[in-house]
């Protein structure tokens, strides 16, 4: 990330151009904007079925290629996940790859419906163990092009440490000792498929209960406590106990994940308050965490 975000814009008409033209099946539906709260992706329903991903920023640029390439290998997810229907190209004006992916119905998570937060825990815990359970593929091991989830805590140890001391207001003494503790808690762990960004806005809710999770360009293979994250983004105290228990983790994994979760919103937090971007989430998860490790 880098101090201003440089966005790629993109209008319906140029996405309907490119839908129409690379994909000439799909003409005559109806191509609208869909209001999206993440930073990463201009969205555009096509018809009721389907929906295009855009790239808007620099960062996702490969996003939407990791995506069709990846999804596939997750049939029989317990929780419903996008199907691939084709990747598109560049094109008028518009410079980078783009996806066409089915539209899943539900509304995510951080939109105000209410969920059984217990049974919330579980379905992603399971969820969390289908993933570990498919076979890797070392082509999509961490690094750049999924802004390194699931890569050793220590590479990010020189990001983390500039973005802290950016927040004058943090306690900075407690963040340094989690991270601490969260980088000794590495000892060697075997590479498994991660989803790397399940938070409220990832997760859909229907009915009730949580029925999918969507936003796949950081998967990758590496370290699964990357996913551990979620639970002090989703969860308070009694969710997040159950959660720990139906994944199985460990007392170093669940360190590590810890580490992830400081990582992630100490880092994020300076370029949201420098571009005007919502910050809740990553407030949010900081406070759970010292909470529980006071």
């Amino acid at each position: 990330m880098t101090e201003t975000a440089s966005i790629i814009t993109l209008d319906p008409d140029t996405a309907a151009q490119l839908i129409y033209r690379q994909f000439p099946e799909l003409a005559g539906l109806a191509i609208r904007h869909q209001p999206a709260k993440g930073t990463d992706n201009h969205i555009f329903r096509i018809g009721q079925d389907l929906c295009a991903r855009f790239p808007k920023v620099p960062w996702a640029a490969g996003t939407a290629k990791r995506e069709v390439e990846a999804l596939p290998r997750f049939a029989g997810a317990p929780l419903a996940i996008p199907a691939v229907y084709r990747l598109g190209a560049p094109g008028f004006g518009y410079p980078h790859d783009w996806s066409v992916l089915t539209w899943l119905d539900g509304t995510p998570l951080e939109d105000g419906m209410a969920c059984i937060m217990i049974d919330a825990a579980s379905a992603l815990a399971n969820f969390f163990r289908f993933l570990r359970q498919v076979r890797v593929d070392i082509a999509f091991q961490y690094g750049p092009a999924n802004n390194g989830r699931g890569a050793p805590l220590a590479t990010r140890s020189a990001k983390f440490e500039e973005a802290l001391a950016r927040l004058p207001g943090m306690d900075r003494a407690w963040a340094m000792r989690l991270w601490s503790e969260a980088l000794r808690a590495e000892p060697a762990w075997e590479p498994v498929w991660l989803h790397g960004d399940v938070h409220p806005g990832n997760v859909l809710i229907l009915n009730g209960r949580i029925s999918g999770v969507i936003d796949w360009g950081m998967c990758g293979v590496g370290d699964g406590a990357c996913d551990l994250l979620t639970a002090w983004a989703m969860f308070d105290g009694g969710p997040r106990d159950v959660f720990r228990r139906s994944v199985g983790a460990s007392d170093a994994e669940w360190l590590r994940g810890a580490g992830w979760a400081l990582s992630m919103a100490i880092i994020y937090l300076p370029y949201a308050y420098a571009n005007g971007l919502r910050s809740d989430m990553s407030e949010t998860m900081i406070a759970r965490l010292r909470e529980e490790f006071a």
